[in-house]
């Protein structure tokens, strides 16, 4: 089916309806119906004759065959080629619901919002980073302050497999705790997914495609050597 060209298949579904049409004909012209004879229940009526069973009812049974036949050389090949759009559809149905749920849940948790986790806390309203949080305290006793890092730009400095696995595992030396339920988290693969769907969302606008290593390969390939920069 792969190796047809469009031509083909067009082609294809015109000879299956002919042949649907065809046999459709047959079976309403293949001759009259025996005239009614007595109300007498089917388990009572007795079996086809031998002569029945070798003409009428097989040819009744040979007709549909060849009905059913045509209805399937149509229907496959329309349902082929719309199988590619219908997926496609569907895809990006599915990532649309996730960047709506990614949206919600940098919000806080409230009762309006429980798919709420609170990036914004951390970084900020806008999620552009700036909101300075203590972060314990270095060898010497003095105190330590973690940078939260201007997520609208997470793609000019991570890939998006790298802003996923910031996420999951967290960067403690950086002040931000792991999320994922693999690392003593609290979110689960689709929560953080959504998550990392929304980010790459809003870093289409921010990015642009040509340093943007989340939807650029040559762009990602360039920086292969590590993440760098601030956390996700």
């Amino acid at each position: 089916m792969l190796a047809i060209s469009t031509g083909q298949i067009v082609l294809l579904i015109v000879a299956g309806s002919v042949l649907l049409l065809a046999g459709l004909a047959t079976l309403l012209l293949r001759g009259k119906r025996a005239e009614a004879g007595p109300d007498i229940p089917p388990v009572m009526k007795p079996g086809p004759s031998d002569a029945d069973l070798e003409t009428p009812v097989l040819q009744k049974l040979q007709g549909w065959g060849v009905v059913l036949v045509a209805f399937f050389v149509v229907w496959i090949p329309l349902v082929w080629l719309q199988e590619p759009s219908v997926n496609l559809d569907q895809e990006e149905a599915l990532l649309t619901q996730s960047v709506a749920r990614g949206k919600l849940s940098v919000q806080a948790f409230s009762e309006e919002n429980q798919l709420g986790v609170g990036c914004t806390r951390c970084h900020g309203p806008e999620l552009r980073g700036g909101t300075v949080i203590p972060n314990g305290e270095d060898e010497q006793g003095n105190p330590r302050y973690a940078y939260p890092a201007d997520l609208t730009t997470a793609c000019e400095r991570l890939t998006r497999e790298e802003i996923q696995a910031t996420i999951e595992q967290g960067r403690i030396e950086l002040g931000m705790p792991s999320w994922s339920i693999k690392y003593a988290g609290a979110l689960d693969d689709q929560q953080i997914g959504d998550l990392v769907n929304y980010i790459v969302h809003i870093n289409t606008d921010t990015v642009p495609f040509e340093s943007n290593k989340c939807l650029n390969p040559e762009a990602a390939a360039a920086g292969a050597t590590g993440a760098t920069g601030g956390g996700a």
